[in-house]
């Protein structure tokens, strides 16, 4: 791990999500070069929904790492992204801080499903005037698969279904290539002047082809299915998501299956991460073997 450049004073710097994937390697290695990290998490003190401790997190500390969670529960999904948003350009706001990274989505460009609430704090921060700010737009999670799609559950029956077409190629990239991106930016002597910095991650893969592959790295046979919406809604309900959450990533599905440009750069050596869906599966199999 690199230490702080000699010509860099070492930040405060505030890491909101710190106990998720990405905000845990974004601490990680920003404590490892000798910043001061601030830790926002329900379990480390720091709520979301607590408008002094978040005051209280970020008064004094020069940068921040901010995300919109997502709260699968919320009976309205985007109504809670918008209060979280607010309270957290609040807190950005009286800390005086200049150098933010938001976490955001790679088709938050197109104001729908399950990108708006990164969209609408993309905006919000925009008015806010800082100095340096960086829309970090990450494509979809390869950790996706394990949680919030239920993989291994569902290969269990030797079918993998979900509301996204199989044939089409989408970017995938892993928690850990986001957080070491978003505190490469956060600690660096010069901040970079775009406002949106895209990671399409370590290749494009169809559901097909990542169903294949990380059924194999666990040792199954199992096929892809691309099912119709409101039957992927009507699992998802029963399994104790939000109808709300459901609606939104029944959104993101009908962009992408219809084609929509999520990405607006051309796969370049800037937005290709290191971590391919190969590695990637191959590390999650290890890891359920030793659990």
């Amino acid at each position: 791990m690199q230490a702080i450049e000699s010509n860099v004073a070492p930040r405060t710097v505030v890491v909101v999500g710190a106990t998720s994937e990405v905000g845990k390697e974004v601490a990680s290695v920003l404590a490892a070069q000798g910043h001061k990290v601030r830790g926002v998490a329900r379990s480390l003190g720091v709520a979301l929904d607590d408008a002094d401790a978040l005051a209280s997190a970020f008064s004094g500390a020069d940068s921040a790492y901010v995300m919109i969670p997502f709260d699968v529960t919320a009976p309205d999904l985007h109504r809670f992204e918008d209060e979280v948003g607010e309270r957290l350009a609040a807190a950005i706001t009286h800390s005086g801080m200049r150098r933010v990274v938001l976490l955001s989505g790679l088709n938050a460009h197109l104001k729908k499903g399950t990108s708006l609430g990164a969209a609408m704090m993309e905006e919000r921060l925009e008015a806010l005037g800082l100095d340096e700010l960086v829309f970090l737009r990450a494509s979809f999670f390869m950790e996706n698969f394990a949680k919030g799609l239920g993989f291994v559950q569902q290969a269990a029956s030797g079918v993998f279904a979900t509301p996204f077409r199989g044939d089409l190629p989408m970017p995938l990239i892993a928690a850990r290539d986001v957080g070491q991106r978003a505190a490469a930016l956060l600690g660096a002597g010069r901040f970079p002047a775009e406002r949106v910095v895209e990671l399409h991650g370590g290749g494009h893969y169809t559901f097909e082809q990542a169903t294949a592959i990380l059924g194999k790295a666990i040792g199954r046979q199992v096929t892809y299915h691309a099912v119709p919406f409101a039957d992927a809604r009507e699992g998802m309900v029963a399994n104790g998501l939000s109808a709300s959450f459901a609606d939104a990533l029944g959104e993101t599905a009908a962009s992408f299956n219809k084609g929509d440009r999520w990405a607006l750069e051309a796969p370049s050596v800037s937005n290709t991460t290191p971590t391919t869906f190969e590695s990637w599966a191959h590390a999650f199999a290890r890891s359920q073997s030793a659990a």
